[in-house]
């Protein structure tokens, strides 16, 4: 199956986008990794979230910001999208 991602916000800054995929019609967040024992490589992971969530994260920053970093922790890979 190929994914649309529709990326909804984008925040350059902070490495994230919030979006919604067409083919399957499901909200998701994006953001950059970098491994701690590659430095110089970097690549996006994909992590479909609820509505209730998207519209949360869409209106509070902090609050997304808290998500992601528990998922840089290691705390919620069972989101992970494939």
């Amino acid at each position: 199956m190929n994914f649309i991602f529709n990326p909804i916000k984008i925040s350059r800054h902070l490495r994230y986008t919030l979006g919604k995929e067409a083919t399957t019609n499901k909200y998701y967040l994006s953001f950059l990794v970098s491994p701690a024992n590659h430095r110089y490589v970097e690549y996006e992971e994909y992590y479909e979230i609820s509505e209730e969530e998207f519209n949360l994260f869409i209106n509070n920053e902090e609050k997304l910001l808290q998500f992601i970093e528990s998922f840089r922790s290691g705390g919620n890979k069972l989101k992970l999208s494939r």
